[in-house]
């Protein structure tokens, strides 16, 4: 059968997403096993000695959490207003 006459896989961009998910696991373990060394945390309260790869997961998901949080309140202040002029309102 000719290469012209065949039909296009259907998953074809599989293969790239299942080779970046490969790499991007690959380069998480060697990431997490680069920095395994113990570090001295201080705490508000308490000084604690860690994993680097706790304390840069725990600033991750804070910095997520406050992008989220803030994304969170421009959205809902934009659709209020957005409901204002829509009702013939003045925006506040």
């Amino acid at each position: 059968m000719p290469r012209e006459s065949r039909a296009p896989r259907q998953g074809g961009d599989r293969n790239w997403k299942a080779i970046a998910g490969v790499v991007a696991g690959i380069m998480l373990v060697w990431f997490i096993i680069t920095n395994a060394q113990q570090v001295e945390v201080t705490w508000w309260v308490f000084d604690t000695s860690t994993s680097l790869i706790v304390v840069i997961l725990i600033s991750a998901l804070l910095g997520a959490g406050v992008t989220y949080f803030f994304t969170r309140v421009r959205h809902r202040q934009s659709r209020l207003s957005n409901d204002a002029e829509s009702r013939g309102e003045e925006r506040p």
